[in-house]
């Protein structure tokens, strides 16, 4: 919400920060098994990617500007279809209001669809398919550092398709969630929240004509923000979620969501801890929504001034529904998806870094999706301008 958005709030300086970057990649499995994509090939490829990364932050006297996010292509040796732009930018703004602070900002994103969305049953044609994504967001927040705090916020998230049969996963949602907040020293800040979402899949008609697929989703909850020190932050909420899909036959959902989220940062090393899991629409043809469960952990070391290592591991469940008006759509049921990565960074300078990565994930599936294994290596050089 609106008080913690900007970094006014926080005393943040002024900052332009432009980096450019080029990623070398060797991925083991970048079909994720399909064959449709592979056409008899190996499944190994070679990627090289150069990319601009900008961080932009203005304060102003009441309030401030951002953008920040990157813009680069994907270039691959074999599977050049897979040729790709890759663009990932989000703007906006803060303004103080005597004791209140608004916030808007603009998210767009482009690049090569997930290639673990796509059913054994798509055509080979989706393999070429580019997602956009536009988010819009506005809230406003009131109240100091104790006392209450009371805030209102509205966003919109589009998501389109650009081949012909992807189409049918475009989608509109839209969210207004309230909240009111009570900021004390010794607690942080709890607060109680209520939210609601409506989303619809523009493209996607019934077969018999009557009807649009979608949900609506209703979520209330509590949620507390906790700083312990300079050391220790924690964020988490935990609600009470209702989802009420739009087409007869599309199995609902009630019960327990949440969005829990620890930061430590040491002397020695920094610890992220996170989970969560919410009702969100779905990439997958013909699925009306994903019910999806994550666990993250990320630890990194600082071995000298000029170089740390870091490791992660992370979890995702995924539980689909849909409607049995869709011949073509898979039967209910899951998936499950572990990634582990390692990383070493190296500060040549003030201005250059390198880094290297290493990333195994795995899937396993019960409905039409290809279970894999897959390992990545790729090395990055960062050169400030």
């Amino acid at each position: 919400m609106a008080q913690t958005a900007g970094g006014a709030a926080a005393g943040q300086g002024r900052q332009i920060r432009v980096m450019a970057m080029a990623r070398v990649q060797y991925d083991d499995n970048v079909v994720l098994n399909n064959p449709s994509l592979a056409a008899g090939q190996p499944k190994g490829d070679v990627s090289t990617a150069p990319s601009l990364d900008v961080n932009v932050f203005l304060p102003r006297a009441t309030g401030d500007f951002y953008l920040r996010g990157n813009v680069g292509y994907n270039f691959y040796r074999r599977y050049t279809r897979l040729n790709r732009e890759s663009i990932d930018l989000t703007g906006g703004g803060d303004q103080r209001l005597a004791s209140c602070i608004g916030h808007a900002e603009i998210g767009y994103s482009r690049r090569l669809s997930d290639l673990g969305n796509l059913l054994a049953q798509d055509v080979a044609a989706s393999v070429n398919n580019t997602e956009e994504r536009r988010n819009y967001t506005a809230d406003i927040g009131c109240g100091g550092q104790i006392g209450l705090r009371p805030s209102i916020g509205v966003s919109r998230s589009e998501v389109r398709n650009s081949t012909t049969l992807r189409k049918f996963a475009d989608s509109n949602t839209n969210s207004v969630t309230g909240q009111l907040g009570l900021a004390s020293p010794a607690i942080g800040t709890v607060s109680i929240f209520g939210r609601y979402s409506d989303s619809s899949y523009i493209n996607r008609a019934t077969p018999n004509g009557v009807g649009q697929d979608g949900l609506k989703s209703y979520a209330a909850g509590v949620q507390l923000e906790r700083t312990v020190g300079t050391r220790l932050d924690f964020r988490g909420s935990v609600n009470y979620t209702k989802v009420d899909p739009k087409l007869a036959g599309t199995p609902g959902f009630s019960g327990i969501g949440f969005d829990l989220a620890t930061t430590y940062r040491g002397d020695l090393f920094n610890i992220v801890i996170g989970a969560s899991r919410s009702a969100v629409p779905s990439q997958l043809l013909f699925v009306s929504y994903n019910l999806e469960t994550t666990a993250r952990a990320t630890v990194t070391r600082r071995l000298s001034e000029r170089t740390q290592v870091q490791f992660g591991a992370s979890f995702l469940r995924r539980e689909f529904a849909s409607s049995p008006l869709f011949p073509d759509a898979p039967p209910s049921g899951k998936d499950e998806n572990l990634t582990f990565n390692a990383g070493l960074r190296y500060e040549a300078s003030r201005r250059l870094r390198f880094s290297l990565d290493g990333t195994y994930m795995k899937r396993t599936s019960n409905i039409q999706l290809f279970g894999f294994d897959a390992k990545r290596i790729s090395l990055t050089t960062s050169l400030s301008l």
